[in-house]
């Protein structure tokens, strides 16, 4: 895995997992200094972290089957799904879904809320089953994507792991 597609793949991990949070974070608190200091992340820390990101990795993957799965069982396709929803963007186009897509998709959008909040629950719990806090986690995946040595660290031992 190129290093490039890993820190997209840690980002969409880290997004999944701390939006809502970040948003109400980020709402009661005054802002952050641009860039936080760099810690050191110690051989352990970096451990936990590959660990934590193969078993976030192997939950994104399971969870993509089964959001499929709930779209198409509310009778719309993947690409139907999606253009719906940036259809629902954009309010000239909002009038533009036929009524039953609009409630299929509705049916489809509770289920894939769901499905992601279990998956963001389970993501949370492989984070703390390997003894780092989400924001330890988020701290070395920031770290990760500014400090080339770092970075080189984990993705050798994610290519060695798998």
């Amino acid at each position: 895995m190129k290093p490039s597609t890993l820190l997209k793949s840690l980002l969409a991990a880290t997004l999944m997992l701390g939006a809502p949070a970040a948003a109400v974070a980020q709402a009661q608190s005054a802002p952050a200094p641009a860039q936080a200091a760099p810690v050191e992340v110690s051989e352990s820390q970096i451990d936990s972290f590959v660990s934590a990101y193969q078993a976030i990795q192997a939950i994104q993957q399971s969870v993509q089957a089964e959001l499929v799965a709930a779209v198409e069982a509310e009778g719309l396709t993947v690409d139907d799904y999606n253009a719906i929803a940036e259809a629902q963007q954009s309010p000239e186009t909002v009038a533009e879904v036929a009524p039953d897509q609009a409630a299929q998709f509705a049916a489809a959008t509770e289920q894939v809320a769901a499905l992601r909040a279990e998956a963001r629950e389970e993501m949370q719990a492989a984070i703390e089953a390997e003894n780092l806090s989400i924001a330890e986690f988020e701290q070395i995946l920031t770290q990760a994507q500014q400090d080339p040595a770092l970075q080189a660290e984990i993705v050798e031992r994610l290519g060695g792991a798998e």
